[in-house]
């Protein structure tokens, strides 16, 4: 499934504020990223139209199996090249907080796959077949706080 970035980053803080949360509701996500409830709420119709949410106006939004599937992807991809940037690069982490989002959005399933083997080869994490498409970053969780 092909997201754009604004969609990625809808899941990503609605996946998330569940986790925080366990319900989720349009003004919680205006509040997070900043923005308006009418935009959150096209966008929110958006993603519902892709299977990813549940959502009726006025009611909490759930997350769809697919959804989090996706979600924990757009994290994972997030988190690899955060990994590299801070634990390889030496790059503050709130730089590399920023930026990791916006250039995992350009790289491929196969480049993010080469950059954890090579960054979890570089820290000596066992890969044990990994692949962004089935599999969680070893350490990227316990470094983001990311539940699973």
């Amino acid at each position: 499934m092909v997201l754009t970035n604004s969609q990625e980053e809808y899941l990503k803080v609605i996946y998330l504020l569940n986790n925080a949360m366990g319900e989720v509701r349009v003004t919680d996500i205006a509040k997070k990223m900043n923005k308006t409830k009418a935009s959150v709420t096209a966008a929110v119709n958006v993603l519902a139209q892709m299977e990813l949410i549940e959502y009726k106006h006025y009611e909490p939004i759930k997350i769809t199996e697919i959804g989090e599937r996706e979600a924990i992807k757009v994290l994972e991809a997030s988190n690899i090249v955060k990994l590299f940037m801070t634990d390889i690069l030496n790059i503050k982490p709130e730089i590399a907080d920023e930026e990791s989002s916006k250039i995992k959005t350009v790289l491929s399933d196969d480049s993010l796959n080469r950059l954890a083997v090579y960054t979890f080869k570089e820290l000596g994490i066992s890969l044990n077949g990994y692949n962004i498409n089935n599999m969680g970053c070893i350490k990227c969780p316990k470094k983001m706080n990311i539940k699973k």
